[in-house]
Formats: structure tokens, sequence, C-alpha cells
């Protein structure tokens, strides 16, 4: 994405429709003729490899994939609650969304996870 401030200065006004500035960390272009249910703000995304499972089954490794996932911050212009979307890089599911609070405790938790596992 190009971060608004990276557009020629003729494209860099803002819309009618974004009444305050987008936060530091958004790299969405904003546009006039943005639908309404467009019109959030979003971060550049952190990519990575992972390996998931869609569907309930026993052993669960039998519903193991690979995939590509991402991580990106993202807030509708003029809420004030911002989001943690997980998600695949080329399809919707699984996905998993969190509110920035939740993914810092998320964030603990793993770290709590992955400390213990070490020690064994």
């Amino acid at each position: 994405m190009n971060r608004p401030e990276d557009r020629p200065a003729d494209e860099k006004a803002q819309p009618s429709w974004q009444r305050t500035p987008c936060p530091q960390w958004c790299a969405r272009v904003h546009e006039e003729g943005d639908h309404p249910e467009d019109r959030y703000h979003q971060s550049e995304p952190t990519f990575f490899p992972a390996i998931v499972s869609t569907h309930a089954t026993t052993p669960i490794m039998d519903s193991f994939e690979g995939i590509d996932m991402l991580a990106r911050v993202c807030q509708y212009v003029d809420d004030v609650v911002a989001w943690v979307a997980i998600e695949p890089a080329e399809r919707r599911e699984p996905r998993l969304v969190l509110t920035v609070e939740s993914a810092q405790l998320l964030e603990r938790g793993l770290a709590a996870q992955l400390a213990r596992h070490s020690e064994s």
C-alpha cells in the first residue's frame, strides 16, 4: 500500500467524509468514492506462514493445512475502537479479529505458553 504522504501533492487531500487525519500507522489510501463500509484505517500487514485447521477432525492433524497468514491493525474512520485482524492472505477463513486490548492479552498468553514449552 502507498501511504498517503507518499502520494503526489494533488492526491493528498483527505476525502470530504474523513473528518480527522489518519492515524500514523494507517497505510490505506482513502478516496472520495469509498463505500461507507470501506472507510477504515489499516496498517501495513505483517505476513507469516502458519498451519491452520478449518474442520473439526480427530485427530486434529487430519485437517491441518499450511497457508500464508497476515496480521494488521484496522479502525473504522471516526471510531475509537481499533482491532487486530489475523487472517489468511488469500481467502476469508479462518479469521480472528480482536480489539487491541484483547490482542495484547493474547500476546502475553502466547508468550507464557511458549515460555512453558521452552522449559520442557
